[in-house]
């Protein structure tokens, strides 16, 4: 039999104890009940916890009574560790054991006990702390998803849900087939702290992954099955219209890139469908035509299901052609600039042979690193623009697909 004394705890727990005392009370064994030393264990183990808990020991009392309710799941011992829990500060354990202690408590037919739960549960509610992990729709829709809480699995239907937790840290992981593992640690520091954590788009595996190492059994070699080869080098062609610096020209421009995993590297060309001019001092007119050439190297993101974004240095060239109109003894001139700067680039997939393909170049090529353009002994003209930007839009092919 298992029955609470009159205890010590002073403080807000004191009232619920002696409330307890009068509840646990003698408890008859069912007659399938477990003998022996198990019992005993347990019984000796619930009165040291109870005793802990009436000095105001709740972290020595608590392993205890866990461990009583663990060998013989008698009501009064969940009480007595539910009561341990809401002294230690762990509310969402005690008050989901109260919760416990409402249904074993209906079922013994003790109505005293049934309400002296539920008063206790409903006090801890406003006090309870909750960790809600959302699911954006796209990352829900990933197959494969499997979501956790401190190792605990969680199914589709308690995503976005606010779940009581105890205090302290709280790790979440989400995972899937061909994804990055995906993990952050939460910390709720004390009672009423709601808390979400959002989980991001996993990003795609695509690491190679090493075979297993032959080992043997039994004197015969066992060779592992095979590693899986690693994503080959994908080589595409794009082709796309948009703007350049400067004037504000339409341009034509193409590139030819190679992507193996995440990293990669392009050529990019772009020619400026109309001229720059300038009057020159007397009559006549000098125009200037651009080539821009640059060279890339890129790390891919995949921010999306179906999205792929690209971002890295690069290193121009422009080549700018100059011809004079209506000037005496004009020649074409050359100017050949360099620059530095970063390209970026978005992929949509419209099939496995055809996306759609947006480019991005923005670079920093002062005058200096320039050659001089002089026409007809008229001096430099049309002076390069220190910021070169390119913007187009397009269509892109792999060509080994």
């Amino acid at each position: 039999m298992r029955q609470l004394r009159q205890p010590r705890i002073v403080g807000p727990v004191r009232e619920a104890v002696l409330i307890a005392a009068l509840l646990l009370g003698a408890q008859p064994r069912a007659a399938a009940e477990p003998a022996g030393d198990r019992v005993a264990l347990a019984e000796a183990l619930f009165q040291q916890g109870k005793q802990l808990l009436e000095r105001g020991d709740a972290h020595a009392a608590c392993p205890k009574l866990a461990e009583s309710l663990r060998l013989d799941r008698a009501t009064g011992t969940l009480l007595a560790l539910a009561m341990c829990h809401e002294v230690e500060g762990r509310l969402a354990s005690a008050w989901a054991e109260y919760l416990d202690v409402i249904a074993r408590a209906k079922q013994d037919g003790r109505p005293d006990r049934e309400e002296a739960a539920q008063q206790w549960a409903h006090k801890l509610e406003a006090r309870l702390s909750t960790l809600s992990i959302a699911i954006p729709a796209a990352v829900a829709e990933i197959p494969g998803l499997r979501v956790q809480r401190d190792g605990m699995p969680l199914e589709a239907p308690a995503w976005s849900t606010a779940v009581p937790v105890d205090p302290g840290p709280h790790v979440v992981t989400a995972r899937a087939p061909g994804r990055e593992t995906w993990s952050t640690t939460v910390v709720v520091d004390g009672a009423a702290e709601h808390q979400t954590v959002t989980v991001p788009l996993l990003a795609p595996d695509d690491r190679p992954r090493v075979p297993a190492v032959p080992t043997a059994a039994a004197g015969v070699l066992l060779d592992a099955a095979p590693a899986p080869r690693p994503p080959p080098a994908v080589l595409t062609l794009a082709v796309a219209g948009g703007l350049v610096s400067g004037a504000a020209s339409p341009a034509v421009a193409a590139e030819a890139a190679a992507v193996h995993g995440r990293w990669g590297g392009a050529l990019r060309g772009a020619w400026a469908l109309s001229q720059r001019e300038q009057q020159i001092d007397g009559g006549g007119t000098v125009r200037l035509g651009s080539v821009a050439l640059r060279a890339c190297g890129f790390r891919r993101f995949h921010p999306g299901p179906r999205l792929s974004v690209q971002v890295g240095p690069e290193l121009l060239v422009q080549i700018d052609r100059a011809q004079g109109a209506d000037l005496t003894a004009a020649r074409t001139a050359w100017r050949t600039g360099w620059g530095i700067g970063a390209d970026g680039g978005l992929d949509v997939p419209l099939a496995r042979w055809l996306a759609v393909a947006v480019m991005a170049s923005v670079d920093f090529a002062p005058s200096g690193w320039a050659g001089s353009l002089d026409v007809a002994n008229r001096g430099e003209v049309l002076q390069p623009s220190a910021l070169r930007v390119l913007v187009a839009g397009g269509l892109r092919v792999p060509l080994n697909w």
